[in-house]
This record gives C-alpha cells, sequence and structure tokens, in this order.
C-alpha cells in the first residue's frame, strides 16, 4: 500500500479495513515516493505493517516480509521455512537463505552462480560441511603462495611431486618439510572458510538445491562452534555495507528486540570480546535508527545476529521494552554492574575455549605433569565455579556453570600420563580425518597439462599436445580456452581426415561458447576457418580477437597476412588488364 493515496492517505485505509472482521488480520507493506521518516515507519508498524519501503520498491522489500505470511506451493520449496528450491540472492539475503537451511537441517546442496563463478555448499542436518569453487584462482597451492606460507620454489616443486602422482599437495608440503600436519590442517580449513565467505559479497547470484549424489565434494568446511558462527562471520568480513544501510534505514524507528535469553547463545556464534561488551549494554530500548549512527563493526554485527535471529525488531518502544534485557534471562530486567562485569568475564573465558582442546582449555603444554594441570585447572575451576555466583543473576549462574562444566571435562580426561597418552592419539587421528582433499588439486592440474601440450604445440609435437590438451579438458571441462586448443590441435594432427576435421571444428566453437570474454578461442577458431578456405569467417574471428585484446599479436599478424593477398591478388588484376590494353593497343596500331 501506497502512503500517498488521492482520498485517504494509506493509514487512514489501513485503519478503516481494521473495523471490518474478514480484514483485521490483514497484514501489507507499505511504500512512499521519496524518503520514509521515522514517524511514517512508526506508524505504519503500529498499524500492522510487515514493512516500509521507498517506491519503486527494490525485490527484497517486498518479498522478504511477504513470505513470512504467504506459503508457496509445495513443490516450490525445501523447507518448513518455505526456503524456495531456486531463485536469487536479490530475493532473498544470502544471510537469510543460509540461516533458514540452517534451521530446517537441510541435507543436500547449495548451487550459486555469479557471473561465471560457480560455487557448490554441501549440508548436513543444516550445517555447512564443504564448499566447491570453479575458480582456478581458489585453488589450495595458489592460496598457500598468496599468504606467503609457502615460497614459489616449493609451490612449484610441490606441484610436479603432485602431477606426478606423488600424493596431494599439502601431503606434499608436508613431506618436504614446508609445513607441519597442525599447519596443513589450519590452511585448508583457512581456504575453505575463504571461499565460503566470498560468498556473501555476492548480490545477484542465482542458487538452486541439488541432492549430494549430483555433486563432488569440496574442501572440508566444519565450523568451529555454532554453524550461525559462519553466517554471522560472513557479514563482518564481505556482506555489502550499502545492503545493511539500507535496511536500518528503511526500518529506522524500529526497536531492538531480545530474542536469545542466554549468554550462552551469543557466545556460541564467536563474538569478540568488543562485541560481547556492546550486546551486554543493550536493554530492549534502542532503535535501528541509534544503530545507523554506530561504527561499522556494530551495524554489521547487529545485522548478523538480526539474520540468524538471535536479534529481532519491534515496532514500538513498549513493546521493546516488555521483551527484556539482551541476553539476560526474561525474567531479570537488569543485572547489577557487578553481575554485567562477572557476565562478560565468563562470556570471553567461554568464547576462549569453544572447540579447543583438552590441553588448550587448560591452557598447559601436552608435555605438562600432573601436578602442572592439577594447579591449571584449580585456577580456571576458581573463576568459574558456580557456587560462588549463588547471590548473582540466573544468567551468570548458567553461563558459569557451562565454561565449569567444560573445564572439568578437559581436566577428567588429562589429568593422568595415561589419559594425556590416549587423548592425543585421539587428536592425531581426527586430525588425519579431517585432512580432506582439495577440489582445486584438480583445477591446478588441468592448467599444468594445459601448459605442457602449450609447450609440445611450440616444439610441432601435436600427438603430445593433444594429449596433454585432452587431460586439461578431462580434468576441467568448463574452461574454454583448453577445448578450443584440443580442436585446433586435432586438426593438426589430422588434416587429410574430414571426419576429425568436423570434430575439431565442433571442439573449437564449443570453446568459443565457454569463452566469449578472450581472444584466444576467436584465434584458434579462425586459424581453422583459414585453413578450410573460409576466408570472411576467419577474418571475422581475427578482428574479434583483436577488438577483446588489442595487443594480441598473432590476430594482428592474420589480419596483416590476408590484407597483403587481397591487396597483391588486387595489384596482379591491374598488372593484367594494363599487359592487355597495350597489347590492344599495339594490334590497332597494326591494323
Amino acid at each position: 500500500m501506497d502512503i500517498l493515496l488521492p482520498r485517504q492517505d494509506g493509514f487512514e485505509v489501513l485503519a478503516g479495513m481494521r473495523d471490518f472482521e474478514s480484514l483485521r488480520q490483514t497484514r501489507m507493506p507499505f511504500v512512499n515516493d521519496g524518503d520514509v521518516t521515522a514517524d511514517q515507519s512508526a506508524r505504519a508498524m503500529a498499524l500492522g505493517a510487515i514493512g516500509m519501503g521507498t517506491t519503486p520498491p527494490a525485490a527484497e522489500q517486498l518479498v522478504s516480509p511477504i513470505a513470512k505470511f504467504v506459503k508457496p506451493e509445495s513443490g516450490d520449496v525445501i523447507s518448513e521455512n518455505w526456503i524456495p528450491s531456486t531463485g536469487t540472492l536479490r530475493e532473498i539475503q544470502i544471510p537469510k537463505l543460509l540461516h533458514g537451511l540452517h534451521v530446517d537441517r537441510y541435507d543436500g546442496v547449495l548451487l550459486l552462480d555469479h557471473r561465471k563463478k560457480k560455487k557448490a555448499v554441501e549440508f548436513r542436518d543444516g550445517c555447512p560441511v564443504s564448499v566447491k569453487s570453479n575458480l582456478i584462482s581458489e585453488c589450495f597451492g595458489g592460496y598457500l603462495l598468496r599468504e606467503g606460507q609457502v615460497s614459489k620454489e616449493a609451490y612449484e616443486e610441490s606441484t610436479k611431486r603432485m602431477c606426478a602422482g606423488e600424493g596431494l599437495q599439502g601431503q606434499i608440503l608436508v613431506a618436504m618439510d614446508v609445513l607441519d600436519e597442525e599447519e596443513m590442517v589450519a590452511a585448508l580449513r583457512e581456504h575453505a572458510l575463504e571461499k565460503f565467505f566470498e560468498i556473501f559479497s555476492w548480490r545477484d547470484a542465482q542458487f538452486a538445491t541439488r541432492s549430494r549424489a549430483h555433486v563432488q565434494r569440496g574442501s572440508s568446511l566444519v565450523p568451529e562452534g555454532h554453524p550461525s558462527g559462519l553466517i554471522v562471520e560472513g557479514v563482518r568480513r564481505a556482506y555489502s555495507r550499502k545492503q545493511i544501510d539500507r535496511y536500518f534505514d528503511a526500518n529506522s524507528a524500529a526497536y531492538l528486540v531480545p530474542v536469545a535469553s542466554s549468554a550462552a547463545e551469543f557466545t556460541e556464534v564467536g563474538l569478540s570480546e568488543r562485541e560481547l561488551v556492546w550486546i551486554g549494554a543493550l536493554d530492549g530500548s534502542m532503535t535501528l535508527k541509534v544503530v545507523l549512527k554506530e561504527e561499522e563493526w556494530v551495524r554489521r554485527l547487529v545485522f548478523g545476529l538480526l539474520s540468524i535471529e538471535l536479534l529481532s525488531i519491534g515496532g514500538n518502544e513498549e513493546n521493546a521494552n516488555g521483551a527484556g534485557a539482551i541476553i539476560l534471562d526474561r525474567s531479570v530486567r537488569t543485572d547489577t554492574a557487578d553481575d554485567q562485569s562477572i557476565r562478560v568475564e565468563l562470556a570471553v573465558l567461554a568464547n576462549r575455549i569453544r572447540n579447543k582442546d583438552h590441553f588448550q582449555v587448560l591452557e598447559v603444554e601436552r608435555s605438562a605433569s600432573d601436578e602442572e594441570i592439577r594447579i591449571a585447572y584449580a585456577c580456571l575451576a576458581k573463576r568459574t565455579n558456580p557456587d560462588q555466583f549463588m547471590g548473582a543473576s540466573s544468567s551468570v549462574r548458567e553461563l558459569a556453570s557451562q565454561v565449569f562444566e567444560r573445564v572439568a571435562e578437559a581436566y577428567g580426561s588429562i589429568s593422568t600420563s595415561e589419559g594425556r597418552t590416549l587423548y592425543a592419539i585421539q587428536l592425531a587421528r581426527d586430525k588425519k580425518l579431517d585432512a580432506v582433499p582439495d577440489e582445486g588439486r584438480l583445477a591446478l592440474g588441468a592448467e599444468i597439462e594445459f601448459q605442457k601440450g602449450e609447450s609440445k604445440m611450440a616444439a610441432r609435437d601435436y600427438e603430445g599436445a593433444l594429449l596433454c590438451f585432452g587431460k586439461a579438458m578431462g580434468k576441467f571441462p568448463s574452461e574454454g580456452e583448453y577445448r578450443s586448443h584440443y580442436g585446433w590441435c586435432l586438426y593438426l594432427c589430422h588434416q587429410d581426415n574430414e571426419v576429425m576435421l568436423g570434430e575439431a571444428l565442433e571442439h573449437c566453437r564449443e570453446g568459443l561458447k565457454l569463452a566469449k570474454d578472450r581472444e584466444k578461442p576467436y584465434l584458434l577458431l579462425g586459424r581453422l576457418y583459414k585453413a578450410m578456405g573460409k576466408v570472411g569467417a576467419a577474418k571475422k574471428m581475427f578482428s574479434r580477437a583483436a577488438q577483446i585484446r588489442p595487443q594480441c599479436v598473432e590476430a594482428m599478424r592474420e589480419l596483416r597476412i590476408m590484407n597483403m593477398r587481397r591487396e597483391k591478388t588486387q595489384g596482379l588484376g591491374k598488372v593484367v588488364l594494363k599487359r592487355f590494353f597495350r597489347r590492344w593497343r599495339a594490334e590497332e596500331g597494326r591494323r
């Protein structure tokens, strides 16, 4: 409903609708031609509006609120939360999409397509467990080189060994003593996280869901702690600042309303000490207009927590304040200053030990003695024993109990020499299981085979080049240049075979379709047309290659040769005509 109407404004129309029993529960978004004021937004929400935006409204301003109240056809969704099986990230933003899949404990694969970039995220029980990418730039070896974890020499040597079949690149680097096992496992995880978080920068990507059977597994992406922490971190790192600020601006009059009732729910998603302190100060009386004026890290934090529904927004101050303070029990509105300080300290400690092994929880070395471990445990137990917080709020006691249980669990497992030995063996076994193959190995292997093929082509070893290009195409079939080179080399190997010529032409044309933005497929198809005597088609391909890359020497040379031949042919024609007329005049003179 538009606010500006001819006889009544939109507010009056909606208020009048409430007088009719059949229309009393009607919900709708409001729009306005121009800037939306805080008063307009507050008035709309007080009347039961489900959103407020500008005219013409962006898709997400309408689709997202309406989707909460309108159920699609059963065949178009994959979950009880009505997550669509296909769509775009303009219709449902990536944080909301990932959260919906998590809440519904989705099992399957989420495919994303963004301007020729393709990624596949595998989910198990709602948790993202692996990510696969078609980008050569995101291969594991390239990541290590880019991050400075390996030298160029080590990278090249490990690549050669990998192509020789000695194993995965990470394992080879460990064998070369460039990385140790822990460093390799950590690098694999960070590499997977980097590929995953890049998705949050995609605004208009297409998405679809598939079963795991149709997609190969990618790099391991097992989150530390609660899976929702990945969503919050993705918002922190890569989500569009413009989209965040637009959301806060459109809902500026709304209040932040608490949803989570315990600090543990916030520590699970991996908040920093600074973030925990800021969240701990919320009491339900802050509007998004105030948040919009905060530093960028605060806006990203709030948007991330709204996305995973640890925070929500309400329509007015009365409703917001009635919900209770964030993090605290809903039955307790305020804590004492001491309680707040203790809660923050416990929250920071809980965040530190989150998903750490027993040695890391107690902050001791694996070689520590029984006495050293006992002392470390005693210090932590003294700080976290819930018995000393009997007079504190229930949220403080709950958090202390959770931390204390974790500390006690760690001490019980490694308090003896035998226990430490068994636990160390278990850790080593778990790390081996986590060291999964990297899908970038195939992409890197394909590129190496391609480079081998180019070298053999330069040496006129066309049979060897054809074999290398075939291997590259088999490893990475979506790369157009591999297919174009294969087609041209196929022609060079079988120039007198009409059947092979047709196959070569098909490969070159297919390669062009896959890589229309690069000059090489046009150049090779042009050479094939030229060999077939199709001069006009060849010239068109060479011209297009030169347009894409003006520095393409091969294309410019081919065009220059074709122009020289045309001029030569035209010049020869003139000479023949001159001779004819000379002889004709001589004959006429004799007569």
